[in-house]
């Protein structure tokens, strides 16, 4: 005899972890990174050389992530900025020509890091 209260009882946790299973998934895929475009470059203005850093993120949906940006020139101090979507930055002046860093960060990931002159 088929015994029913086993039965839905099976049901449930079934139906129980297919929905946890598809609310990880979604989660996941909203906290994918969409497009990131970088740009960085040395420049000079009358006090000297100083690096420019330009973030740009978004997720697939359209929406901003949230960037930490960062430019330094000839080792210095770096100068960073906060804010979503796009973010830029420039470093203090030096008087010398060197090479000028960046970087960014979203969210809390991993920092990423270039020279570009």
């Amino acid at each position: 005899m088929i015994n029913m209260k086993n039965i839905l009882k099976n049901g449930k946790k079934a139906v129980a972890g297919l929905f946890l299973t598809m609310m990880a998934v979604c989660m996941v895929s909203s906290v994918a990174q969409g497009s990131v475009d970088r740009y960085g470059k040395r420049d000079k203005d009358k006090k000297g050389y100083y690096s420019y850093t330009k973030v740009s993120s978004y997720d697939d949906r359209g929406y901003g992530h949230n960037l930490k940006v960062g430019a330094q020139i000839a080792g210095g101090e770096w100068s960073y900025w906060e804010g979503k979507g796009i973010v830029d930055v420039r470093s203090k002046s030096v008087s010398y020509f060197a090479d000028a860093k960046h970087n960014y960060r979203i969210g809390g990931g991993s920092k990423v890091e270039w020279t570009q002159n």
